[in-house]
C-alpha cells in the first residue's frame, strides 16, 4: 500500500486546514496515511551552527530524525499551512529550517509533493508558492499547490472543495503510480546546485581536512555524474 505522509504547520487540528487536507485524503481510501501537527514533535530552533551542512546531521537531539524518516520513507508527501502574517506558521518554518541542508542536496530525489495552504481573507500565494520554491529546491516534485480561502468563501463552498479535492487527488494516484520524476523548475534547482557542488569540490581539494558532508552526498547518491535531474532520476530507478 502506498503511503501519504502530511505535515500540516497549524496546531488546530480540526481547523481549516485540516479540513482542507481531509477532503482531498477523502478520496484516497487506498492509501496508508499518517498526518503529523507541530504539537506532536519536539522540534526545537535551528541553532545556526552549519553542523548540517558540514556533516548531513544536526547536533540537536529532538524529534527531527524522526520526522525525516517519516517524509522519506513515504511516496506522497502533503504540506500544509495556514496563512499567518503573510507567510507559513511558525511552527512549520521552524521545522524547515532545521531541514535547511536538504535544499544543498535535494533530499528528496523527486519525491511527488502536493502543497496547500488556507487563508481567511488574503495571502492567497504567500504560503503556497514559497512552499512550492522550498519543496523544488529540496528535490521534491510539486505535482499540484492550492490554497482554499475564506473570503471569496471556498473552503465553505462544498462544490467548489469537492471539485479541487477531486482534483488533487487524482494527480495523487497518477503521481503514486510513477517513478518519481523531474520538471522544468527541478531542472533549474539541479544545475544551480550543481555549480555550488562542484565549488565545494575545488575547496575540498584546497583543504583536504575539511568535511564537504553534501559534496559526498552528491558523489555517493551520482548525481555529480550527470547534466540534468531527469537523467539521474531515470538512472537512479533503473
Amino acid at each position: 500500500m502506498k503511503k501519504i505522509f502530511i505535515l500540516i504547520g497549524s496546531r488546530r487540528k480540526k481547523g481549516n486546514t485540516y479540513r482542507f487536507v481531509k477532503s482531498i485524503i477523502s478520496n484516497l481510501s487506498d492509501f496508508d496515511v499518517d498526518y503529523c501537527f507541530p504539537q506532536d514533535l519536539d522540534i526545537q530552533p535551528c541553532v545556526g551552527c552549519h553542523n548540517c551542512f558540514q556533516q548531513a546531521k544536526c547536533v540537536l537531539r529532538d524529534d527531527i530524525s524522526l520526522l525525516e524518516d517519516k517524509i522519506l520513507s513515504s511516496d506522497i508527501f502533503i504540506i500544509a499551512s495556514p496563512v499567518y502574517l503573510h507567510y507559513m506558521t511558525g511552527d512549520l518554518k521552524r521545522i524547515l529550517d532545521r531541514l535547511s541542508w536538504w535544499a544543498h542536496t535535494m533530499r528528496l530525489q523527486g519525491k511527488p509533493v502536493v502543497v496547500l495552504s488556507t487563508n481567511g481573507s488574503n495571502g492567497e500565494r504567500s504560503v503556497t508558492e514559497p512552499l512550492s520554491e522550498i519543496m523544488t529546491a529540496m528535490g521534491g516534485n510539486v505535482i499540484a499547490n492550492a490554497n482554499a480561502s475564506e473570503f471569496p468563501n471556498q473552503i465553505n463552498n462544498n462544490l467548489w472543495l469537492s471539485e479541487v479535492s477531486i482534483e488533487i487527488s487524482e494527480r495523487i494516484k497518477q503521481y503514486s503510480r510513477q517513478r518519481p520524476s523531474s520538471n522544468q523548475f527541478l531542472e533549474t534547482a539541479f544545475i544551480s546546485e550543481k555549480f555550488n557542488i562542484l565549488q565545494q569540490k575545488e575547496m575540498a581539494v584546497r583543504f583536504p581536512d575539511w568535511e564537504f558532508n553534501e559534496l559526498k552526498f552528491w558523489e555517493d547518491t551520482g548525481m555529480l555524474s550527470f547534466d540534468s535531474y531527469s537523467d539521474y532520476l531515470s538512472h537512479r530507478l533503473k
